[in-house]
């Protein structure tokens, strides 16, 4: 059976909702007297969407450019406007420049997005990649040796990816002659930025199954490098992944969660996706 795969199709997602935590939208309106946080901003699909469309939108136009407030009032104020969430525009906006400005998006380098030149990244990279007859279970199996301590995760189906395998990365960057990908998660994880822990994310991971996803970036990135670089190797040149929970930027870790998948996993993924059965790829 010859299909198109993905990872949301492997994990019983869909392709537009950005994974967030809730299915459903949840709109709780911001009563007289109260503070418009983002802690409190609207939940589910469309809310998500909408966040990773203004991040979308910063990368397209220059994220330096963004951070200039009075810029991004000028562009973020149109959107509440045309989804009549005006109440949301300030905190939209100083929101959008905090995450512009934080200085965590590479462990001890203090880079942010608005570092970050043209030719330095890309949004949106689409990839698409031939999958020979590859067992979900086997990619389930070898990912979860590799990474997390083999904590326990909800498993994965009896799928067989048989055709392509595609994906969107939010954004791909280099920095110091390392390449990162970097997604962001719209999820809420609690009422304040306390909620933002290296626990609490870690769990998120685990529990949505970003491990594979994250996986699964950093394989398409690494086949890319591959193709690309004369001197590619992956120890000197793979940074790993990012995973932003954008609502926690305001937390003393900015909401960041970092990882590097081990390079035997890559490589066995790799393979298992060239045909090789699980065996060999663990070789």
């Amino acid at each position: 059976r010859w299909w198109i795969g993905s990872y949301s199709a492997l994990t019983g997602g869909h392709d537009t909702d950005y994974f967030a935590d809730d299915k459903e939208d949840i709109f709780a309106p911001i009563r007289p007297g109260e503070t418009a946080t983002m802690h409190r901003f609207p939940r589910g699909p469309q809310p998500g969407t909408f966040l990773h469309g203004l991040l979308e939108l910063a990368a397209e136009e220059g994220f330096a450019r963004f951070a200039d407030q009075a810029y991004c009032a000028e562009r973020v104020y149109p959107r509440c406007q045309r989804r009549n969430w005006n109440e949301w525009g300030n905190c939209l906006t100083d929101w959008l420049g905090s995450l512009l400005a934080f200085g965590g998006l590479v462990p001890q380098s203090g880079l942010s997005l608005a570092d970050l030149q043209p030719g330095q990244y890309q949004s949106e990279m689409q990839f698409l990649f031939a999958a020979h007859g590859v067992s979900a279970e086997a990619i389930d199996q070898l990912v979860r040796a590799h990474t997390l301590d083999s904590a326990d995760r909800p498993a994965l189906g009896r799928d067989q990816l048989n055709g392509l395998f595609k994906g969107f990365i939010d954004l791909v960057f280099e920095h110091e002659g390392r390449y990162w990908v970097l997604d962001y998660k719209s999820n809420w994880l609690g009422k304040d930025a306390a909620a933002y822990s290296e626990d609490a994310m870690r769990k998120a991971v685990l529990e949505h199954r970003y491990d594979l996803q994250y996986v699964f970036y950093v394989l398409a990135l690494h086949r890319q490098l591959r193709a690309r670089l004369a001197d590619y190797d992956y120890d000197r040149h793979m940074g790993g992944a990012a995973y932003w929970f954008i609502r926690g930027v305001e937390a003393h870790n900015g909401g960041l969660w970092h990882t590097r998948p081990p390079r035997e996993l890559i490589e066995g993924l790799d393979r298992l996706f060239a045909g090789q059965t699980l065996e060999a790829a663990h070789v």
